[in-house]
């Protein structure tokens, strides 16, 4: 009985959610714009596929008094995907490489940066996905964010 068990389960296919992401399409499901609004504060993140290897997209913060941007990137190359991050205080984007995706989530690291170190999309649902930011010492952040239809830049 234990043996015909232990056949099942090394013979069954794996599920797809539990494949890794082999090819940028695989990460479809950021494509779009979402949105967290807190207060008079709003946050957006927007994505869009540029080529069979390319995604390109923006993060961006608008308040009463300040806005912030980033621009960001995702690449597939040869040695795996790649999460590219320009933000203001950084001369050079700062590369995390996918470590992790089963379909629910997605982890991009790079553990020689000083913040962050990862990088993690947890999708809930459809129209909603958490951005987990996170470094050393228990240092990071949380953002829930909802999906737009159209996008909106002002703050509330």
């Amino acid at each position: 009985m234990r043996l015909t068990i232990l056949w099942l389960v090394l013979l069954l296919p794996i599920p797809s959610w539990a494949k890794p992401c082999e090819k940028i399409s695989d990460l479809g499901a950021l494509i779009g714009t979402w949105q967290n609004v807190q207060q008079k504060r709003i946050i957006q993140e927007q994505w869009h596929q540029v080529s069979d290897n390319t995604f390109e997209g923006s993060g961006e913060t608008y308040t009463d008094q300040w806005q912030h941007n980033e621009s960001l990137r995702l690449l597939s190359m040869p040695e795996g995907i790649f999460y590219l991050a320009k933000v203001a205080h950084n001369p050079l984007p700062i590369a995390f490489k996918l470590t992790h995706c089963d379909g629910k989530s997605v982890v991009f690291e790079n553990l020689e940066h000083d913040f962050p170190n990862k990088i993690e999309y947890i999708f809930i649902d459809k129209q909603h996905l958490t951005v987990a930011v996170s470094g050393q010492n228990n240092k990071g952040f949380t953002i829930e964010f909802t999906r737009l239809t159209k996008p909106n830049k002002k703050a509330h």
